[in-house]
């Protein structure tokens, strides 16, 4: 006469596979979490006439660069900020320069960074807006330049515009 079979074996296993199952799934949000965090990030800060610009890291995915206003004359106090979020150091050279259209025209700084792993490091450079007007645009007439960073093959572009402190007819 034949056993009746006890369903324990059955339950074991489609508890495993459940388990098996919610475990895979943890993997993969985790791997995601993991991935979208590790890398190494730059932050923008801008100040001028008390007026701070942030430029975040997933700003620069955009279409379009980013800009700030000023009126000539005033200073442009920029902080670059470095997140190394990797388990190694993180070693580049850092450029800052201006640039009036495809022209370089003076060097804002240049510095070699080696940051550790979870660290970060902040450089700071000074733009002084009334010593860049072009002499062919008129006194009258507001102007632009860009701000061009460049780290290990990666350019950060900032486009300044100037208005003019003389008043318009």
């Amino acid at each position: 006469m034949p056993t009746r079979r006890t369903g324990k074996k059955t339950t074991q296993r489609k508890n495993l596979y459940l388990f098996l199952t919610i475990a895979f799934f943890l993997a993969i949000i985790a791997i995601f979490i993991f991935d979208g965090y590790m890398g190494t990030y730059d932050t923008v800060r801008m100040t001028t006439q008390e007026r701070e610009e942030v430029i975040e890291p997933d700003y620069w995915s955009r279409d379009y660069p980013p800009s700030i206003w000023t009126e000539e004359g005033q200073d442009i106090y920029f902080r670059y900020e470095l997140d190394n979020r990797r388990f190694s150091t993180y070693s580049a050279d850092v450029e800052a320069a201006v640039w009036f259209g495809e022209t370089k025209h003076s060097d804002l700084i240049s510095q070699a960074v080696a940051i550790g792993g979870f660290d970060k490091e902040e450089l700071e450079w000074v733009v002084d807006t009334g010593l860049l007007r072009p002499t062919d645009i008129p006194e009258n007439q507001d102007y632009e330049f860009s701000v061009i960073i460049k780290r290990d093959g990666v350019e950060r572009r900032i486009i300044v515009h100037i208005s003019s402190l003389l008043p318009r007819y």
